[in-house]
């Protein structure tokens, strides 16, 4: 009775593998290796260029090709040397940190004061001491204090000295009448006039 029933779906087949259906190339496949007739059921790599296409050896000969496979084939000793340091970072571009230092680069302007490095990934050793909270700027006056050139942290007297050094340098007055500084004098008197409000200056 049991024999006399077939199954037919409605709409598709949902079991994972329908009975009768063998898969395209399936099949076990022999061993690669010259000679060998036993059933090649492991996978070697072709060359370190090709990792994903691979050989199909028996459990025997795969060992020993594995033995005599050297991924550094064919390269230099300094190339193998980079190749295996740079696995260190999934062999992906990287830069100096440092490069955007003051002075040794065209960082973005006052990039130095917005973030803590206590890791000392700058190189800069004053990280590495205890030192005490600094008082934290809100967006608008750390962005003053970038227009005037000053740390974060810079005392109110001394901002105020700075804004009317800056105020005698950039005035069309001590320019000989020049008006083309007139837009960062405009700059610096606005950042003075945030940190004033602030009580910074």
């Amino acid at each position: 009775m049991a024999d006399d029933f077939k199954y037919t779906p409605k709409l598709f087949d949902i079991r994972v593998k329908p009975p009768g259906k063998e898969k395209a190339g399936s099949r076990e496949k022999q061993c690669e290796w010259d000679g060998c007739v036993a059933k090649g059921n492991c996978k070697a790599p072709q060359s370190p260029d090709s990792l994903n296409e691979y050989f199909y050896f028996c459990q025997k000969h795969t060992a020993e090709y594995n033995k005599a496979w050297n991924f550094f084939h064919g390269m230099s000793e300094s190339a193998a040397r980079s190749y295996q340091q740079g696995q260190a970072y999934g062999n992906r571009p990287t830069w100096d940190m440092r490069r955007s230092a003051p002075g040794q680069g065209n960082g973005p302007k006052g990039w130095q004061n917005r973030f803590a490095d206590p890791l000392d990934l700058q190189g800069d050793a004053k990280y590495r001491e205890a030192r005490e909270p600094q008082r934290r700027l809100g967006r608008l006056q750390a962005l003053a204090m970038d227009d005037l050139g000053l740390p974060h942290d810079t005392e109110a007297k001394y901002v105020r000295t700075r804004y009317l050094k800056l105020v005698k340098t950039f005035h069309p007055d001590a320019n000989k009448g020049d008006r083309s500084t007139e837009g960062r004098l405009q700059q610096v008197i606005r950042a003075y006039q945030v940190l004033k409000t602030a009580k910074l200056a």
